[in-house]
């Protein structure tokens, strides 16, 4: 049972992290799926994929650390957290699916979860322009 109670934890952490840097987890993945049909391998593609999410969330910060005009800095900050908020959405969505019976309450949890995840990548994005 405790295991159990562990693997949800697990779980729903993977799920936060995945949701919070949904972008360059779907760039890195992008790239290391290529680099996998090309021959790079598992390890070699997974090497790839590491490197490019780093490389893709620091670019976003560096762009919005940069960003003087308001409209620049909305720009990235809907381009890092857009992402983030519809897998957020997504993910409550599905798992809410069979469980509740009121479809208001699951659209109401849906959007409150994805909001909760968009200031999350808001906050992880904006931590580094100070």
């Amino acid at each position: 049972m405790l295991l159990l109670i562990l693997a949800g934890f697990v779980l729903v952490w993977l799920l936060l992290k995945g949701s919070v840097y949904a972008l360059p987890c779907i760039a890195g993945w992008c790239v290391a799926r290529f680099a996998f049909e090309t021959g790079a391998g598992w390890i070699g593609s997974g090497i790839v994929w590491i490197i490019t999410a780093l490389a893709v969330f620091f670019l976003m910060r560096w762009l919005y650390a940069i960003a003087g005009d308001p409209v620049e800095r909305v720009a990235v900050t809907c381009a890092h957290v857009g992402p983030a908020v519809v897998m957020a959405y997504s993910i409550f969505d599905d798992l809410s699916a069979g469980q509740m019976s009121s479809e208001t309450w699951r659209q109401a949890l849906c959007v409150v979860g994805a909001g909760v995840v968009g200031l999350v990548a808001f906050v992880r994005l904006a931590e580094g322009a100070e």
